[in-house]
């Protein structure tokens, strides 16, 4: 959902009308290709955020972020405030009550950081949220969904592809210290190749923010400069990491198929942290 989607007049009527669409398409069975943001997915499952989510929807706003939680926020003489562009016009919106009298600080920019992801993926569209949940749930309530994950849901609404495991190391590039036939990288293509369609699916939607295979296949990735791209993720202790904004795997430099095999599993798991 839009913020701006206001200038549209019937815009609430939509939401709730698409909400209904992609409510009966599942009861149907009747898969669309039609790919939400994880934000948008957990709030259909009433699923509370994570700052995790942002990456999906701003790449540099998540970065941006992520330096205020790591760094000193006080140099930058911020308050509880966001600047919105509202047609050509910045508009200041308050955070918290009085947020423009509140400056960030660093004991209190966690909470900045919540409300900031909060306002960005929730606050701003909360109308076309709740419409769209309004004709979802006239169809299914959400007691008949609250099971599943968003990784879950997704695929129901999609479908699951059936992914070429040859053609994806045919396209796949690398950075330091992996190359096409490193020994970890040898052990990863051998794991995912025994897995069923469910789990790959997880995979990709995991790298990638999507379940399904371009049209043209994983070269298309290519295609678009953003290839599937598998980096140094550490030493083997840690979980893999993606980073779906740029399709990148963090893979560890695991000691065997079987650890890699069992911890890239519980990677794909929706296995994230986070403090929104």
């Amino acid at each position: 959902p839009n913020p701006f989607s206001g200038v549209n007049s019937q815009h609430i009527e939509y939401f709730n009308f698409i909400g209904k669409v992609i409510a009966r398409s599942l009861i149907q069975r009747q898969y669309i290709k039609c790919h939400f943001s994880r934000s948008f997915i957990r709030q259909i499952l009433q699923i509370p955020l994570k700052l995790k989510d942002l990456e999906d929807y701003d790449a540099n706003i998540y970065n941006s972020m992520m330096l205020i939680l790591q760094g000193d926020v006080e140099p930058l003489y911020l308050t509880f405030t966001i600047d919105i562009d509202d047609f050509d016009q910045t508009k200041t919106v308050l955070l918290k009550e009085n947020g423009d009298e509140i400056d960030v600080t660093n004991d209190n920019k966690k909470e900045y950081v919540t409300l900031y992801t909060n306002y960005k993926l929730r606050k701003s569209i909360i109308r076309q949220i709740n419409a769209f949940c309004e004709g979802f749930y006239f169809l299914i309530p959400h007691e008949k969904i609250k099971l599943f994950s968003p990784s879950e849901l997704d695929l129901m609404i999609c479908g699951i592809p059936d992914i070429n495991i040859e053609d994806l190391r045919r396209n796949m590039s690398y950075n330091r210290p992996y190359h096409n036939n490193h020994p970890v990288i040898n052990m990863f293509f051998s794991a995912i190749s025994k897995w069923n369609r469910d789990d790959l699916a997880k995979f990709l939607l995991f790298v990638t923010g999507s379940s399904q295979v371009p049209i043209g296949g994983f070269k298309e990735y290519c295609d678009k400069g953003k290839p599937i791209t598998i980096s140094g993720g550490g030493v083997k202790e840690r979980l893999c990491v993606a980073h779906t904004c740029f399709n990148t795997l963090d893979l560890p430099l695991y000691e065997s198929e079987e650890e890699l095999n069992r911890k890239l599993l519980m990677s794909i798991q929706e296995l994230e942290f986070g403090i929104a």
